[in-house]
C-alpha cells in the first residue's frame, strides 16, 4: 500500500512535529512581532497593527480546534486530519462548550493524552470566556475576511477596528476590538496562550508516539 505523502515529502511524524513547531507557533510569533512594532508606530498604524494581532488570534483559535478534532477523533491519522481545511464557527462553538464544561482530566481523556499535557488542559480550562471570540472565528472562516478601520485617516485616531468576513451566501460576520496598546497586548497574550495550548497537546501526542515501545 502506498504511504501517504505529506508536504515536502515529510513522513507522518515529521509533518506533525513541523506543524507543532511552526504552524502552531506562527500566530503567536506574528502577534508578538506586530505588538513590538506597534509600540513605536504612528497612531494610525497602531490601529492596523492591533487588527493584525486580532487576525492572528483568529487563526490560533482555529488551529487549536483543528488539533482538538484530530486528537479526539482518531479515525484518520493525526497528520492526515491536520491537512484538512481549518475548522469554522460550528466546530469552534462545540469546542468552546466542551472547554468550558470539561475538567482538565476529562479533557485529557477526550484527547487520549497523558499527564504531561495536564498543565495545558488546566490552562485551557482557566481561559476567559472563549465564546467572546466567536465573531472573530466566524469572520476568519468565511474565506473573504478583511480588516476594516472606520475613520482611519481622519483627524481623530479611531478607537476600534473591525474584522469582518462575508461567506458564500452573502452573510456578514464581524468582530470588533480596541486598538490601544493595552488592547493589543491583551490580544497578543491571548494568542500566545491559545497557541501554547495547541502546541502542548500536539507535542504530548508526539512524545507518546515516539516513546511507544521504549523501556524505562
Amino acid at each position: 500500500m502506498t504511504q501517504p505523502t505529506f508536504p515536502g515529502g515529510l513522513s507522518e511524524l515529521e509533518f506533525v512535529d513541523a506543524y507543532a513547531r511552526s504552524a502552531l507557533r506562527k500566530p503567536q510569533m506574528a502577534a508578538d512581532a506586530a505588538l513590538r512594532t506597534l509600540v513605536f508606530a504612528e497612531a494610525g498604524d497602531r490601529a492596523v497593527l492591533a487588527g493584525l494581532i486580532g487576525q492572528e488570534l483568529g487563526e490560533a483559535c482555529r488551529r487549536l480546534v483543528a488539533v482538538h478534532l484530530a486528537l479526539s477523533n482518531r479515525t484518520y491519522s493525526i497528520a492526515r486530519s491536520l491537512l484538512r481545511p481549518l475548522p469554522g464557527v460550528e466546530e469552534w462553538t462545540a469546542f468552546v462548550h466542551q472547554a468550558a464544561t470539561f475538567t482538565p482530566e476529562q479533557m485529557l481523556r477526550e484527547l487520549s493524552l497523558g499527564e504531561d499535557a495536564l498543565q495545558h488542559a488546566q490552562n485551557l480550562r482557566g481561559q476567559p470566556d472563549l465564546s467572546l471570540l466567536t465573531g472573530l472565528v466566524a469572520a476568519a472562516a468565511t474565506g473573504n475576511s478583511m480588516l476594516l478601520i472606520p475613520g482611519l485617516g481622519q483627524r481623530n485616531v479611531p478607537g476600534e477596528c473591525l474584522f469582518a468576513g462575508v461567506d458564500g451566501s452573502g452573510e456578514v460576520f464581524a468582530s470588533s476590538f480596541g486598538v490601544s496598546e493595552g488592547d493589543a497586548a491583551n490580544l497578543a497574550d491571548l494568542t500566545a496562550d491559545v497557541s501554547s495550548i495547541a502546541r502542548g497537546f500536539l507535542m504530548s501526542y508526539l512524545d507518546a508516539r515516539r516513546g511507544a515501545g521504549r523501556r524505562d
